[in-house]
């Protein structure tokens, strides 16, 4: 008779973490990244369909090549949150995201970088734009677990400020002329 319960010796066992351990460091070391896979879009007051397209928007409006979808999904939902309590500017922003879709063809993604900001300069003085804007440029920046991607090492009060920390590292200026 067949054993359901496999056995598992103690070998076996380490050699399966030590392969784990050695595939994702692998993973890490040549820059795939699965964490763009383990995320969901969560919003109760946007359509998903709406919210997808705001993602997508949101990525041309603040094009990080380097940031994964996780952080733009954050600042739609917080988007989301602020459109709960204000039915107006959920609205406007419904209607504005539709425009910007026809006006897209339907597909967003579809257009070059060039037609996406075309477009957006077309309706960037409209208040649904100004509203994506605003929300966008602080959840996204303030979130602090997307500082090292831009190099950012966050605030520098509690390490003593900047004087004894870089304050004059300005090692990719050249070097002044000592005679001038």
């Amino acid at each position: 008779m067949n054993n359901p319960t496999p056995n598992y010796s103690r070998r076996k066992i380490l050699k399966m973490g030590v392969l784990t351990a050695t595939a994702a460091y692998a993973y890490s070391v040549s820059g795939i990244s699965l964490m763009g896979k383990s995320w969901a879009l969560s919003v109760t007051s946007l359509n998903e369909a709406t919210a997808n397209s705001l993602l997508q928007i949101s990525r041309s409006i603040y094009p990080h090549p380097q940031l994964e979808d996780l952080f733009y999904a954050a600042s739609v939902e917080s988007i989301d949150a602020s459109v709960a309590s204000n039915p107006e500017l959920r609205k406007a922003l419904e209607d504005g995201i539709a425009t910007l879709i026809k006006a897209a063809g339907g597909d967003w993604t579809s257009l070059n970088a060039a037609k996406q900001t075309e477009l957006l300069q077309h309706v960037a003085s409209e208040p649904f734009f100004q509203a994506i804007r605003s929300n966008m440029v602080v959840s996204l920046y303030d979130n602090p677990k997307i500082w090292p991607k831009f190099g950012y090492e966050g605030p520098s009060f509690s390490k003593g400020g900047y004087i004894h920390r870089g304050f004059d590292d300005i090692d990719w200026l050249p070097q002044p002329n000592k005679e001038s």
